[in-house]
């Protein structure tokens, strides 16, 4: 593991280099099992310990103040986790039904984190609407998007046929490549729409086949880290930022197995849909048919997960037209303010998209006319194909598929690259994890006060 400690008195910072090469080593699958529904008893556990994480106490902001202490943030233990001690734990990546006496057993499973979010549908009921949504056609926002039909008979049909009447969850085709600690995404009721919440908390799989082994794909679920009030938000930074002084091990495990059950247990967020504090999942994938393709699905008052718009990207489509210009063109300002939104019509036509097509591979949003080229690459960095692609000199994934025994590597927007504007060719630099982690030691070393009205800059990836 590259050594990557960042460094943060006075803005300094030590960055490691990055990896963004798309090479994975094969390995064999892990054997089949049977499958088993949650229970109530997890979803009592799982409640409280985020009522536990929730309750923490904060350390006085004094304490920690920049002229006191600098922040060190160690971007491999805090912000974006994918060491094999973790994502291979033996006992927390391999699925077995619920135990109470062995909560811990298969918590970090695909199987247990759909058996936290599935309300009162059967996990195998959930998994299955989920997917046929790939093998249908689906309309969107008024576009209609053909099926997936190779994705779904490559990696779900096989699933299927594999299972007997019921999913088997110990044979699901996806293998943990991380977790994410995404607090720059917080809002507060001055910024970001009417109340507290500290970011979200991401878990990546990747996509895999009969055989166990990685596909050009991955999926993502995106939970919101609940908080009530500051003092909670500080609660959460607190939590992450403990980890970076423990060594990958059964103690960091254990500390870490209590921040994802504060937001992917049961019963996390009462307030929303099954209890569940999921925001979105995501899919980027290739897998079994052209083109290369991002889908996002919310969770509904249906208690399913529902296809959706994908967030800030219009339907490729439009791109290189009029109602593009015109958009980037007349919201210009806050574009640049990176303070906007794409809606779902613009000139009374249906313009956000229901998928986010690679095509071609590199594709990214531009059109003639368009008055400021740095609003046109904030648009276009905000969409998916594009901060996949060209505009971050990326070859697809920001965490590339892995297969056992190998760690995921990340893109050179999360660890440091420099690139070319697809349009003016002019110099562009990225290095995401170390803006994460100057957004992190805001909210550790800021009080209250200053945090309730901060303006956060929240971009979607």
């Amino acid at each position: 593991m590259p050594s990557s400690t960042f460094l943060l008195s006075a803005l300094t910072i030590t960055s490691f280099s990055g990896l963004s090469s798309l090479a994975f080593s094969l390995a064999q699958p892990a054997p089949a099992a049977a499958i088993s529904k949650g229970s109530s008893v997890a979803a009592a556990t799982n409640a409280a310990l985020t009522m536990k994480l929730r309750a923490a106490t904060v350390t006085p902001t004094a304490a920690r103040s920049p002229a006191s202490s600098a922040c060190v943030i160690d971007p491999d233990k805090e912000l974006w986790i994918r060491d094999l001690s973790v994502v291979e734990d033996p006992v927390r990546t391999k699925y077995v039904p619920f135990n109470p006496l062995n909560p811990s057993a298969g918590i970090w499973t695909f199987g247990r984190f759909i058996e936290n979010m599935c309300g009162p549908n059967s996990p195998t009921d959930f998994v299955l609407h989920l997917f046929k949504q790939f093998n249908t056609m689906m309309v969107v926002n008024g576009f209609t998007e053909p099926p997936r039909p190779g994705f779904y008979s490559t990696v779900i049909q096989p699933w299927i046929d594999a299972s007997g009447k019921e999913l088997n969850f110990k044979i699901a085709p996806f293998r943990l490549n991380g977790f994410v600690n995404r607090l720059d995404l917080r809002s507060n009721p001055t910024y970001g729409g009417g109340g507290f919440s500290a970011g979200e908390g991401r878990v990546v799989f990747t996509i895999l086949t009969p055989d166990g082994f990685a596909t050009i794909g991955t999926l993502i679920l995106e939970y919101e880290l609940v908080a009530e009030n500051c003092e909670q938000v500080k609660a959460w930074a607190d939590a992450w930022h403990e980890l970076g002084a423990l060594d990958f091990g059964p103690t960091y495990n254990e500390r870490l197995e209590k921040i994802v059950e504060g937001f992917a247990g049961a019963g996390a967020a009462p307030h929303k849909p099954n209890g569940s504090a999921l925001n979105q999942l995501r899919t980027n994938e290739l897998v079994g048919e052209f083109p290369w393709q991002w889908r996002e699905f919310h969770l509904e008052t249906t208690t399913m997960l529902e296809m959706s718009t994908v967030a800030q990207t219009p339907e490729i489509t439009l791109n290189h037209t009029k109602a593009l210009r015109d958009f980037i063109n007349l919201n210009e300002a806050d574009i640049l303010a990176e303070n906007y939104v794409v809606p779902l019509s613009w000139q009374g036509n249906p313009f956000r998209g229901g998928v986010s097509d690679g095509e071609p591979y590199d594709a990214f949003y531009e059109a003639p006319g368009i008055l400021n080229n740095d609003a046109r690459h904030i648009f276009s960095l905000n969409t998916c194909v594009a901060c996949h692609s060209v505009e971050t000199g990326t070859g697809f994934f920001h965490s590339s598929p892995r297969n056992a025994g190998q760690e995921t590597f990340l893109s050179g927007f999360l660890t440091g690259i420099t690139v070319s504007d697809p349009v003016s060719g002019v110099p562009r630099s990225f290095n995401d994890l170390k803006r994460r982690a100057i957004s992190m030691c805001k909210v550790l070393e800021s009080g209250c006060d200053e945090l309730a009205v901060e303006e956060i800059v929240k971009p979607t990836h």
